[in-house]
């Protein structure tokens, strides 16, 4: 984990990864679980998320949280690359305690763009 200072602050920075680089860690066995951290108007409009992905929003992040596992590779995802909340989500949970979060470069655009699995994103487990 990279820290930055602002001040006397030390900032939390999150590392990136690429959906390639996602999928290869899970076909070497790592589990992961997707965060959906696109905004309220992405995710109002979306008909898709990544498979298994737990939606989360900063108003209820904690709430959000308690359902995101621990012991897994946390890869936290916004529409595109250029979501504002995903960062500050993603490092959240590493406050939270959560031991390894990465932001998936260039958010699902990227993820379906690669055909990687999805699922509708409104049925009953959203």
């Amino acid at each position: 984990m990279a820290t930055a200072s602002q001040g006397d602050e030390k900032v939390l920075m999150v590392s990136k990864m690429t959906p390639r680089q996602v999928v290869a860690r899970m076909e070497n066995g790592s589990s992961v679980t997707f965060v959906d951290a696109r905004s309220e108007l992405h995710w109002s409009e979306a008909e898709w998320k990544i498979t298994g992905a737990v939606r989360a929003r900063v108003a209820s992040l904690v709430q959000d949280a308690t359902r995101v596992s621990r012991s897994r590779l946390v890869v936290v995802y916004g529409h595109d690359g250029h979501d504002l909340e995903v960062p500050r989500i993603a490092e959240a949970l590493r406050g939270f305690g959560f031991n390894e979060v990465r932001i998936l470069s260039g958010g699902f655009s990227a993820w379906s763009g690669l055909q990687f699995a999805v699922q509708p994103a409104h049925d009953a487990a959203a």
